[in-house]
């Protein structure tokens, strides 16, 4: 039995807001739909938020600008790509616009995920004032998965609480005034589709329609048509009367002094027999004390104010990630939250948001975007082929359909491909079943097939190289040069050992081709004591020292049985104590679980620990729970941070498999506590 009161943990750390903050407005969702409100409770004062905007958003949410008047899209395989020496023959990669300049960022741009409506408070047809209310508090009640909020307009009183039903992308209010008597309205409008940050252009009203086609007594269907894509919102109350006040403009009035009211946003129309409101709030409350009080969990008593403030990164991130990463597509690096990279989500960026559920045990949230793989093979296996490699590439920025943004640094990067590998295992170790095996047997199959087909003989060394052509996980390098980075070496050994274990594991043969390349790797490249970006970077910590460094992955996020224990502890120590690294101003929110994993895995916890709250601009976590990036306008916001740490905070906790030192991130004066925690694999 836990000796953990989660409940109390949890609700410790439940945020609070009493005035317009606009860098923590507060969200709800359920992986697959969110939504994120001003103090009002919903979207009343949209235009304050600047920071981080105030979005309806879904993962079915996408939307292509027609390429040209009569061609709605341009294909993808028609366009220009750049040649590269891989040292043996010229690789293609779209890479440079050359003669398709519009073709090239129209690829970029689309598809793109927009927002789905705003939902806001008017009074007479009219905008509420802000000056007008007083009294304002609100709160995020995180063991519910509900926002709560109290104001008092003109002196009246109002009360709301909003919540997402965990089956569906319904979202539902409860509103409690005397004001909904004299004239208090909710409000829906609808932009435009736009692909950048706000995912939202308020002036092109005549480029879309809204329509209603129902409007019964408890039930009105919106059909919203916007180019060659199509939605619907229904709105169901139990008292409102909804009327058109404009081309895209709703409003929802009450008689009563408290109204119930859902808005059910969908790529087809609705059922008929819609959840009532009460039952969504009912498996609201369920869904949230059921997630808290399953898998994983972790409780620091000690440590002082750097363990509250630990704790709550940790709380925050589960409720985070669990709203905006645990859908049925990889999530963008802003989530359901806004726009970032037009709402397109990058492929090397899932570990980050995602493997630590299965560590969590709770590997039913990452398996949900597993599928993706699966259903984009025959994409990556293409893109493979055209480039002359056997198997799977899987791609880096892009959408449902799995095809690769053009990009200078992009189709360039390959850290990604092991990462499904890593994915298949981790849900394996929280559910060892051979249903699991044969689900991902393939993924894993393919993905190392490419591995081993894309390595080459170096044949002064007799060893196998990784590059060129390839830009590291630390992006700030020349694909022409870049050879044998020491966190992609690592990878590489790591994901064929793993696809060899899972052949074993299915009763076949280990394949010797696969553990005779991964033997003769390359080394890891070395100088002065500290391991290097890559082969020919020796200037790594002069010229180079920005950006995420990577290196340190190769023993923390991975086994690190090709590293050197004593040459990577002085490596991380360059990166932490020696100024030898930009750390301060030129890393990401990510880099900081990074340095976590490996000081743990090199027996140094107090560095895990100062790793994952060190004072940087990039490592601050808002009272809403992101991870904020600095003033970075178009990325204020960086999932992969809040996921990391829970990464972090596992291996902190659990180890590896063969760790016998106990909790060995956490220094012994620390209180620790812990439960069904699983450790990270060390194939």
């Amino acid at each position: 039995m836990s000796n953990i009161n989660r409940k109390a943990v949890v609700e410790r750390f439940s945020p609070e807001n009493t005035g317009i903050d606009r860098y923590s407005p507060f969200s709800v969702g359920n992986g697959e739909f969110a939504f994120t409100c001003d103090i009002t409770g919903m979207q009343t004062f949209y235009e304050k938020y600047d920071f981080i905007p105030l979005c309806t958003m879904a993962n079915w949410g996408w939307h292509n600008h027609p390429y040209k008047e009569d061609q709605p899209e341009f294909d993808h395989w028609k366009a220009v790509r750049t040649l590269y020496s891989n040292s043996k023959r010229l690789v293609p990669y779209l890479t440079h616009p050359d003669s398709q300049e519009y073709e090239y960022e129209w690829l970029r741009r689309n598809p793109h995920k927009f927002n789905l409506g705003r939902i806001m408070f008017m009074l007479h047809g009219e905008p509420l004032e802000e000056s007008r209310l007083t009294q304002i508090r609100q709160k995020l009640e995180l063991y519910k998965g509900e926002i709560e909020s109290t104001f008092r307009y003109d002196g009246i009183p109002v009360s709301v609480r909003t919540f997402v039903d965990p089956k569906t992308d319904t979202l539902s209010f409860e509103v409690d005034s005397p004001l909904l008597k004299e004239g208090l309205q909710i409000g829906l409008k609808f932009p435009a589709p736009d692909e950048e940050k706000w995912a939202a252009d308020w002036k092109k009203e005549s480029a879309h329609v809204s329509c209603i086609f129902r409007n019964d007594k408890h039930r009105t269907d919106i059909m919203r048509q916007m180019d060659n894509d199509r939605y619907y919102v229904s709105i169901l109350s139990d008292n409102g009367k909804v009327n058109k006040l404009s081309d895209h403009l709703f409003t929802v009035r009450s008689e009563c002094e408290k109204i119930k009211l859902s808005f059910v946003f969908s790529k087809e129309l609705a059922k008929e027999d819609m959840r009532a409101f009460d039952l969504m709030n009912k498996e609201c409350v369920e869904y949230w004390r059921d997630y808290w009080e399953s898998g994983g969990f972790i409780d620091i008593r000690g440590g002082g104010d750097e363990g509250r403030e630990l704790e709550r990164r940790i709380i925050l991130s589960q409720y985070l990630t669990a709203i905006q990463c645990a859908g049925s597509l990889p999530p963008a690096e802003t989530g359901l939250t806004f726009n970032s990279w037009h709402g397109k989500f990058h492929l090397e960026m899932h570990w980050w948001h995602c493997a630590h559920f299965a560590l969590w045990q709770k590997p039913q949230l990452l398996a949900r975007s597993m599928w993706y793989y699966k259903a984009i093979m025959p994409v990556c296996s293409r893109l493979a082929g055209m480039q002359g490699y056997d198997g799977v590439r899987w791609t880096k920025m892009t959408d449902p359909s799995g095809l690769d943004s053009p990009s200078g640094i992009g189709p360039l990067l390959i850290w990604q491909q092991p990462h499904p590998i890593y994915y298949a295992e981790l849900i394996y170790r929280a559910q060892p079943e051979k249903s699991v095996l044969e689900n991902y047997f393939d993924i894993v199959q393919e993905s190392a097939k490419f591995m081993t087909s894309y390595m080459t003989l170096n044949e002064k060394t007799g060893r196998y190289d990784l590059g060129p052509a390839l830009i590291p996980a630390q992006e700030n390098h020349s694909p022409d040069i870049a050879v044998n980075p020491t966190f992609e070496l690592e990878y590489w050994r790591f994901g064929l050992a793993t696809a060899n274990l899972w052949r074993e594991r299915m009763g076949l043969e280990r394949i010797k081709e696969w553990d005779e390349k991964a033997s003769l790797l390359a080394d890891a490249p070395i100088k002065d004591g500290v391991y290097l970006a890559h082969e020919h970077c020796p200037d790594t910590f002069e010229k180079f020292n920005r950006d995420h460094p990577s290196m340190l992955m190769a023993k923390g996020m991975l086994p690190g049985k090709i590293i050197d224990d004593e040459i990577m502890g002085s490596t991380l120590k360059a990166v932490m104590y020696e100024g030898k690294w930009q750390i301060d101003t030129q890393t990401w929110g990510w880099d900081f679980p990074v340095i976590a994993m490996t000081a743990a895995r090199l027996n140094m916890p107090e560095d895990a620990v100062k790793g994952l709250l060190y004072p940087a601009a990039k490592n601050v976590y808002l009272n809403c729970g992101h991870n904020r990036q600095a003033d970075k306008d178009q990325l204020p916001i960086y999932l992969p941070g809040n996921g990391g740490i829970l990464a972090a905070a596992a291996l902190m906790c659990a180890g590896w498999d063969g760790c016998k030192t106990d909790k060995p991130g956490f220094p012994e004066s620390w209180d620790v506590h812990f439960e069904n925690i699983l450790p990270f694999p060390n194939n």
